[in-house]
């Protein structure tokens, strides 16, 4: 199946912040706090659980990891009631259209070819035109190859 290409970044570090009430302006307060700061969030998704929690992943570039730190060292009653998990060395794979939303299917076999390649993907997130999973950048090459088994580059 043809695709217009691939998207890779690497360099990056995801944090899964859990636990966070759902309610409004939850999601603004802990993103305000990256914009503040001028860090670009490389990726983000949010869901919202059965107990009334969210979910809130974002990679940023690991070169702002030790400001992020510092503040939560430096701030706990900020993120008190938080569980913030970090995964370092982390990468954007991703392939985009077009006119995903014309062939359905696609995101399973994304993901279905990057899991047959023995790779755990930590976030998806897809659009109309793309879908992006979070990986391992150890295992981006693998990744590559595995996907161009059967998509096809222009």
């Amino acid at each position: 199946m043809k695709i217009g290409g691939l998207l890779e970044n690497s360099g990056l570090t995801l944090y899964r912040i859990t636990q966070a009430e759902d309610k409004p302006g939850v999601a603004g307060s802990i993103l305000k706090f990256y914009a503040q700061r001028n860090i670009n969030l490389e990726y983000l998704t949010e869901a919202s659980t059965e107990g009334g929690r969210v979910v809130i992943q974002l990679c940023i570039e690991s070169s702002y990891v030790p400001e992020v730190e510092k503040y939560m060292t430096e701030n706990p009653e900020n993120i008190r009631g938080l569980h913030i998990k970090r995964i370092d060395d982390v990468s954007t794979f991703a392939i985009y259209g077009p006119h995903f939303r014309e062939k359905p299917g696609i995101a399973a076999r994304f993901c279905t070819y990057i899991g047959h390649a023995g790779i755990n993907i930590y976030g998806i997130s897809s659009s109309v035109s793309s879908v992006c999973c979070i990986i391992k950048s150890s295992d981006v090459s693998a990744a590559r190859k595995a996907v161009l088994s059967y998509f096809e580059l222009p």
